[in-house]
């Protein structure tokens, strides 16, 4: 028994899984996630090396390169870039587009291989980890602010912090404004010296003071009892005056206290924070990969606002960069365009079909919808903007064959059937093509799934989602539609009115189809020459790779010359707060500035030369500036502040990272070869109009104090030059021997020379060196120093040095691709020029031309596997083609569209045309299906194609417009302007709208030309009247 005939005849059970499946789809929607972006697995991962107190060029050549080379022959890598600096290594590799298992192993052949690496065995721990960016990117920060002494705000943000660690989902908390407690013993250099003791003594005599030593058990009686000696520090005070350094044979001994000061301080210094120009302590939070992030929001507001009681009078809790506001904000416009074209739809319907007939028809969209939210639960994905754009996407689709097969149906019933027998026909009779045109729907979009680049990991949710509830529809459509349609006895007849309008329309479609199809060679020829038109109007849109949708907060960025001090930094930083503050109050929430520290798009970067302000604007329907206006304001006001070496200005990113819209990196194996190279560019892209923020990331370093000790004369003395080298570190960065208890607390106590005493050069050579013999030498017995210019960041690109040269464009003025082309066009000879330099084009051009080169290779093979479904369906070669003629019909349209809404072509609008392929060949397929029906059923060449032009008229006029209807609210914005999915909406229409009147004119007239006049003249010329040709075109 056939499903249809299976639901006719029992109508209980279609109305069970109905409501089933609805009732399970309304628990699985609301128990989705809610997120902004779908998660996505960028199959990134870093390699961090902690080397402390070596500068850039000796972490470069001990550490970064002889791992890069570890790694290098590992299948499956794409790109290695690294930056090498004092103290530090960091190694990020991509790899290869790749499943899950897949990259889990590579990433375990990873850490192997690093541990392969031959490295100095003082290096740290080596981290090798996946790189998730909702590790790290903060969902919400929290900012304690008011004149407070430091310490209050220090214990207060500190308990804020254990409580939002005892949240699970919680990742990471990063921490500005504040610093540790340290304890800090600083040491007269002439009183050590007279006392003949090294810093390493003075640390060895703390550390061995304070201890707390475990002695075994003792056996008393029937009890066993722990001995354990305890010396440990009970008050800070106590330090200086019990900790003996030496004894003297007279019995006088030197304390602590005798040569060094002891100070319960803080560690030093590194960064600063401040909101709205009070002091403040702010702490980002980011979550873990499977946390809710509303949820986990909504947690830590609860927490924080139960603990708001407990601050001192004065102090204010603010939260910015709250990602909740986002993520609401975003998916509420898609559920308020969503909602709007369901009621859309269900008024053309309901004038179309009258009240019961739109009901029956529109029960299909929630059905189809819950279907699809229990395979989004069940699957692990989460209810994010491109999910929910998907759902919108296809919301008229899923009506269009419910259409087709009640209005089959109803002309049926019309002619007399009873309404079972009249349903069971009805539905059989069109289930072959509405199944092929839902199945060369999906042929078109699936393989969009396999896009190349992040953005086709960021944009491979829709196809899923489209492809499921088109699926689910044909489900609806011929297993619970027409139980309802045979159960409420027959379908209702439409009203008078409506009869006449459809027969006006109908009566001029009819004079139209036959004037045209009396034309058809000229249209032929006609036609073609309007898409070349339209192909050649592309350039007059203008090109961009992708539109953010607007976050009402921006960056800016500071860098001050290398070396510069934290002070300097704070006193430039207070000037761009001062101006940010100037702002009009109307546009204006929050200015967060943190001096010391800045997070750009790709790392953080953490020294006293950088300083960073988070702009937070009040929310777009409450400002009347645009973001981009206030940004330039800020820009101009900040222009002429002296001493900056580079100014960055940065929206918030809220797609796929994709770098900035030009990004060239300079390679070769020496910085005197590539910086005279990325001057050059930087000049070339200052000229350009509509360009601006050009800056590069080569970092000259400040100057450094270079040691070099002289091994045989150290030798002399009984030193060896690593006895040296531990010496001139202990003096300046100091000895942590040991920690003071302090409750739950470990504070560290480190032991270096006061800094009164090591505030020039010249005071590096007058350190002393204890010999054996308990004799003083000094330094320039056995060392110089010269001081050199350094490097401050040392960048690799697949294991070559690099600069990299970025920049913003104002796309009003010209286009990211635009400006690399003009690059990539007169840099072509660069490596001829400038012999050992290449240039390499990232950023947003990388990602362009990997997806425009994909979306161009799938949307071939979407065209492919159309043509097998339709040649399959109508047992024809050239049917399919004349079917798939709609395609360039809709890109008429969608040119149009652009150049009407003046939205850009892009990677978006290009994957909404591949996706138009789908949608427009549909009501090609029921044209061609009855053509071929009605002929088989004797009617003449001419008649049967005005015949089945007249008796799909409805059904076309009525799927077209539902589906422009479900997604017109969200191109015009009716519920909320989208950047990203309003310009993809505005296509479909445009291009749905326009290749509907051509279809129901131009494919007839085709048809007609290919079939009948080129098919009858080979016949005729073949003579294959009743062979070949005649069954297969």
């Amino acid at each position: 028994m056939s499903p249809i005939r299976l639901a006719v005849n029992n109508p209980v059970l279609a109305n069970l899984l109905m409501v089933t499946l609805t009732l399970l789809g309304v628990l699985a929607f609301m128990d989705l996630p809610r997120e902004l972006m779908p998660k996505i697995s960028f199959n990134w991962a870093f390699i961090v090396t902690p080397y402390p107190n070596v500068p850039a060029e000796d972490v470069e050549q001990l550490v970064t390169i002889p791992i890069e080379e570890e790694i290098a022959d590992i299948d499956g890598i794409d790109q290695i870039t690294s930056v090498s600096r004092e103290g530090r290594s960091f190694i990020w590799v991509k790899f290869e587009l790749m499943s899950e298992d897949k990259f889990s192993k590579l990433l375990s052949d990873l850490k192997i291989e690093v541990d392969k690496a031959v490295i100095p065995d003082d290096v740290e721990d080596i981290y090798v980890e996946e790189f998730d960016t909702e590790d790290f990117i903060p969902i919400i920060s929290i900012s304690l602010s008011g004149d407070f002494p430091e310490k209050v705000m220090h214990d207060l943000a500190e308990d804020l912090e254990d409580l939002y660690l005892d949240v699970s989902g919680v990742s990471e908390i990063a921490v500005a404004g504040t610093r540790d407690r340290e304890i800090w013993v600083e040491v007269a250099p002439e009183k050590l010296y007279a006392h003949g003791l090294t810093l390493e003594q003075v640390a060895s005599s703390i550390k061995y003071r304070n201890f707390n030593l475990a002695g075994g058990d003792l056996k008393a009686g029937n009890e066993k009892l722990l001995v354990r000696t305890v010396g440990e520090f009970e008050k800070t005070d106590e330090i200086g005056s019990s900790v003996v350094l030496k004894s003297g044979p007279d019995g006088n001994q030197v304390y602590l206290h005798d040569v060094a000061t002891i100070t319960d301080g803080w560690e030093e210094e590194i960064s600063r924070s401040r909101l709205n120009q009070l002091p403040s302590i702010t702490l980002s939070i980011s979550k873990k990969s499977k946390a809710n992030s509303l949820d986990l929001i909504d947690t830590i507001k609860n927490i924080t606002e139960e603990y708001r009681d407990k601050l001192p009078p004065g102090m204010e809790i603010t939260y910015t960069n709250d990602n909740s506001i986002q993520i609401v904000d975003v998916l509420q416009k898609l559920q308020n365009n969503a909602i709007l074209g369901f009621i859309l739809v269900i008024i053309l319907l309901w004038a179309s079909l009258g009240w019961r007939n739109a009901l029956i028809t529109a029960l299909g969209i929630p059905i189809t919808l819950a279907i699809t939210m229990i395979f989004l639960k069940h699957t692990g994905n989460t209810l994010n903007g491109t999910a929910l754009f998907g759902l919108v996407l296809v919301l008229g689709m899923l009506v269009d064959d419910a259409i087709v097969v009640m209005e089959n149906c109803y002309r049926y019933i019309q002619s007399g059937l009873p309404p079972k027998e009249a349903v069971i026909k009805g539905a059989k009779e069109v289930a072959a093509p509405v199944c092929a045109s839902v199945f060369t729907t999906i042929a078109a979009f699936l393989p969009l799934m396999l896009l190349p680049g992040i953005m086709g990991r960021f944009m491979r949710i829709v196809p899923i989602v489209l492809s499921l509830a088109l699926m689910a529809s044909l489900f609806e459509c011929f297993f619970i539609l027409p139980s309802h349609v045979a159960e409420w006895s027959g379908i209702q007849k439409i009203a008078a009115a409506q009869s006449r309008l459809m027969e006006r329309i109908s009566s001029i479609y009819k004079r139209l189809l036959e004037r045209v199809m009396r034309f058809r060679i000229l249209i032929a020829i006609i036609m073609p020459f309007v898409i070349l038109i339209s192909a050649t109007m592309i350039p007059l849109v203008g090109v961009e790779l992708y539109r953010d949708e607007e976050i009402s907060m921006f960056f800016v960025w500071v860098t001050m010359p290398e070396g510069t001090s934290l002070e300097t930094t704070d006193r430039i930083i207070t000037q761009f707060e001062s101006e940010a503050m100037n702002l009009p109050a109307s546009e204006l929430f929050a200015v967060v500035a943190t001096p010391g520290m800045m997070q750009t798009d790709d790392e953080w970067h953490l020294k006293s030369s950088v300083g960073q302000l988070i702009i937070d604007l009040k929310e777009r329907r409450d400002r009347t500036m645009s973001i981009e206006d206030i940004m330039n304001q800020l820009r101009s006001s900040t222009a002429d502040i002296p001493g900056v070496q580079d100014v960055q200005f940065a929206k918030v990113n809220t797609g796929p990272p994709l770098g900035k819209p030009v990004e060239v990196r300079v390679q070769g194996k020496y910085y005197k070869d590539t910086e005279p190279v990325a001057e050059i560019l930087k000049s070339e892209l200052a000229q350009i109009e509509g360009v601006y923020d050009v800056t590069d990331n080569y970092s000259p370093g400040k100057r450094q104090v270079k040691v070099k000790v002289d091994p045989e004369r150290a030798a002399m003395f009984g030193l060896s030059v690593t006895q040296v080298a531990a010496s001139i570190a202990a003096a300046f960065d100091g000895i942590v021997p040991t920690v003071f208890r302090d409750g739950d607390d470990g504070i560290d106590i480190r032991v270096k020379f006061h800094e009164d005493h090591l505030k020039e050069i010249a005071d590096v050579t007058r350190l002393k060196f204890l010999l054996p013999d308990g004799s003083w030498v000094p330094f320039e017995n056995v060392a110089s120093i010269s001081v050199e210019p350094g490097i401050a960041d040392i960048r690799h690109f697949d294991q070559n040095r690099a600069i990299t040269v970025s920049a913003n464009v104002d796309e009003g003025k010209v286009s990211g691709v635009e400006v690399n082309q003009q690059l990539v066009k007169k840099f072509k000879n660069i490596e001829k020029q400038h012999p050992g330099v290449r240039m390499y084009f990232g950023g947003e051009w990388e990602e362009f031309q990997e997806a425009f080169s994909g979306i161009l290779e799938l949307f071939l093979i979407g065209l492919g596997l159309m043509y097998v479904i339709l040649g399959t369906q109508f047992r024809s070669f050239i049917q399919p083609i004349i079917i798939m003629t709609a395609i360039p019909f809709a890109f008429v349209g969608s040119v149009i569209g652009l150049l009407l809404s003046g939205n850009p072509f892009s990677i978006t609008t290009l994957f909404a045309f591949v996706a138009l392929a789908g949608v427009v060949v549909n009501n090609s397929i029921v044209l061609v299906s009855f053509i071929n029906d009605a002929r088989a059923q004797g009617a003449g060449r001419h008649e049967s194609i005005v015949q089945a032009g007249m008796l799909r008229l409805r059904p076309i006029i009525l799927t077209s417009i539902t589906t422009i209807f479900g997604l017109l609210p969200m191109a015009i914005g009716l519920g909320g302007r989208s950047e990203v999915w309003g310009p993809l909406a505005n296509i479909i229409v445009w291009g749905l709208a326009f290749a509907t009147f051509l279809t129901l004119l131009v494919i007839p007239a085709v048809y007609e030309l290919v079939v009948d006049d080129i098919g009858g003249l080979f016949r005729r010329k073949l003579k294959m009247k009743n062979g070949w040709v005649k069954n297969h075109v």
